[in-house]
């Protein structure tokens, strides 16, 4: 009887401890998840007029699709997440413009999970896709939270140790600025914990998951291969080193087939061991001790320490140990491109401090686990103080009650639009409006600089005033601008987007003269080309547009499968329309036989570019290709146009059609 009352007894016990290992990790990340909440509701009422999805943070200049357009914008420029987010509305780059949406398109869809995982969550509608792509960025981010508390609670370590990664510089950066790193992190910690509880076909999956959404992810999936290789299990070992990589092989041919000649590796960011660290010195002493990157820097180089402590007991080393190792590894030679500032690399080191915390409780000698728990506190400090600054620049100098009551202060718009520039002054009696089209400041492929000459003439013996307005963009074109030309006055541009409106990119420009008409001519050309570019050409009139019911016809095109011959053809297509239009673009070979088809939806005054169309349809060597133009949606009227280059060095020869009817209809 005694020994049933011990053994109920100890029952007793160990389900209450198990209940206590459960409920402290879920405590933990509630705390966590309160927090953040209330700081994101503040920010948001007191800087975004409570609109939670300005955190994403777009800027004014930014080219995004029209699902953002009634999103709150941060000032001229924005931040990583608005790529993520433009993925979450397209993320199979279905949609030929959303490449031209991304600053580096290759290297922004590698990152591709949680921007997939919100379009499927939406059921493809564009504008609740972003809302639960930040969703799943905060979400997953305290999520990561309580993985770690209970990681520790599983260890019989406090998990309250937890919080201190939930507050650090990199949980600050996803959650401020709506990065899927955080969601990397989880995934990443799940693979590993799993792992360590013995469920390794999970663990797999979710290092797949990891890698899917961050690629340095990879060396944890790395770290597992290396933990089974010490134990001799050689297919765990092999499908923890290839199946996470062969998924992103995988998903690397799809984004070369999709995007074709417009995929491109992204550039490393390496650099030798602290090279950056004179340079971090003197911006940290310009600005008068900048706390945030002072704690930044100082959780670095505990983070070396802490490499050295670990690095140090190899008998000791277990997957969370392996993992710390190769980020802090990678730390060493990150780059200046990284170090800039502490919202970048706490980013791309994410795993420290989270991976440090629990680490530390493993470590038996007191230097060792302050030497790791050190980490991370100074990334506790460095994410204070940035919370501290956001919190701060959304109060603008207000107290915390007068701001959540009157939100968004005076003056700054909760809105970032534009002014049409033919508004910006009384243009009565305005003329049809003149299209030049393509409109380009940009570097293109082999260190080609692409740029818009534009000339205005006025032939009247008065003055006329002319609005000149960049468009194209789909969301915020630049501000438009009103000049006056005197009487005979011609004036030309050998720059227009850089001397107009101090953009880069590439849309169209639309001329609107007040009374009287202007004439207008452009070219845009390759400026790095040895040969000169070719005369200007005329502006575009609106009934040169192809309407539902015509085609627009193309011949004379050429195209290489050598990309060192640099032979291409592009199509460019402006919609005029005030709403979306479906566009079908038909390669042929010079006896008009097809070679392929491109269909697809361009928004209402946006302007696209398809790069080397028989590219993308994988057609033979031409010299006399065909292209056919058209589009099923009543009401459409599309721009059209080809360029035409014939050589790595050769000027572009445009090629405009007067749109017929479909004989077909």
């Amino acid at each position: 009887m005694q020994e049933a009352a011990t053994l109920a007894a100890t029952r007793r016990q160990s389900s209450t401890a198990g209940r206590g290992r459960r409920t402290a990790p879920l405590l933990v990340a509630l705390i966590a998840a309160l927090v953040w909440t209330a700081l994101v509701a503040v920010v948001a009422r007191t800087r975004y007029g409570s609109d939670v999805r300005a955190l994403i943070l777009i800027g004014e200049q930014t080219q995004l699709p029209p699902a953002f357009a009634s999103i709150p914008t941060v000032g001229p420029s924005g931040y990583d997440g608005a790529f993520y987010a433009v993925l979450a509305t397209d993320p199979l780059l279905r949609r030929l413009d959303t490449p031209h949406y991304l600053d580096a398109p290759s290297y922004r869809a590698t990152r591709i999970l949680v921007p997939l995982l919100a379009w499927l969550l939406a059921l493809g509608h564009a504008p609740a896709a972003i809302v639960f792509y930040q969703l799943l960025c905060w979400g997953l981010a305290i999520g990561a939270v309580y993985l770690l508390a209970r990681w520790l609670a599983d260890e019989e370590r406090s998990p309250w140790w937890a919080l201190l990664a939930a507050g650090g510089a990199g949980t600050a950066a996803a959650i401020f600025r709506s990065t899927p790193d955080a969601a990397a992190l989880f995934f990443l910690l799940a693979a590993l914990w799993l792992h360590a509880r013995g469920r390794w076909p999970l663990a797999l999956a979710f290092a797949v998951a990891a890698v899917l959404t961050r690629e340095t992810s990879a060396l944890a999936a790395l770290a597992i291969a290396a933990d089974e290789l010490r134990t001799r299990r050689w297919a765990r070992a092999a499908a923890f080193a290839g199946v996470p990589a062969a998924a992103a092989a995988g998903w690397q041919l799809y984004l070369r087939h999709v995007l074709g000649r417009a995929f491109d590796a992204a550039s490393g960011s390496f650099s030798w061991p602290f090279a950056w660290l004179p340079h971090k010195c003197a911006v940290i002493v310009q600005h008068g001790i900048w706390w945030e990157e002072v704690f930044g820097t100082v959780a670095i180089l505990a983070t070396t320490i802490a490499f050295a402590a670990v690095a140090a007991r190899p008998s000791r080393w277990r997957t969370a140990e392996l993992t710390f190792l190769a980020f802090a590894g990678m730390g060493l030679f990150l780059g200046w491109t990284v170090y800039c500032e502490t919202w970048a690399y706490a980013r791309a080191l994410i795993p420290i401090p989270f991976l440090a915390a629990l680490i530390g409780e493993r470590q038996s000698a007191g230097w060792r686990r302050w030497a790791l728990r050190s980490v991370a506190v100074f990334y506790l400090l460095a994410g204070v103080t940035m919370i501290s600054a956001e919190v701060s620049t959304a109060l603008g100098g207000r107290t915390l009650a007068d701001a959540l009551v009157h939100g968004t202060p005076p003056g700054r718009p909760s809105v970032g639009t534009f002014a049409r520039a033919a508004d910006s002054g009384p243009l009565l009696a305005a003329q049809a409006p003149l299209w030049v089209l393509p409109a380009a400041n940009t570097g293109g492929r082999a260190g080609t600089v692409w740029r818009t000459r534009l000339t205005i003439e006025n032939p009247h013996a008065w003055p006329v005033r002319v609005a000149i307005e960049l468009v194209g963009l789909a969301r915020g074109a630049a501000p438009g601008t009103v000049l006056t030309l005197a009487g005979h006055e011609t004036r030309t541009w050998d720059n227009a987007l850089g001397e107009l409106f101090a953009r880069s990119g590439m849309g169209a420009l639309r001329l609107v003269a007040a009374g009287w008409r202007v004439r207008a001519w452009s070219l845009t050309s390759n400026v790095t080309s040895a040969p000169p570019p070719g005369p200007l050409l005329p502006a575009l009139r609106e009934d040169l547009a192809l309407r539902t019911g015509q085609r627009a016809r193309f011949t004379g095109l050429a195209y290489d499968p050598d990309r060192g011959a640099g032979v291409r053809t592009n199509i460019g297509l402006l919609n005029l329309a005030d709403r979306p239009v479906t566009i079908r673009i038909e390669a042929c070979d010079g006896d008009g036989r097809g070679l392929g088809v491109i269909e697809n939806e361009l928004g209402p005054g946006v302007m696209t570019q398809v790069d080397d169309l028989f590219a993308r349809v994988r057609a033979p060597h031409l010299e006399d290709g065909r292209a056919v133009v058209s589009s099923p949606t009543p009401g459409a009227a599309l721009l059209v146009y080809a360029s035409v280059i014939r050589g790595r060095d050769a000027q572009p020869t445009y090629i405009v059609p007067r749109p017929g009817p479909d004989p077909g209809r």
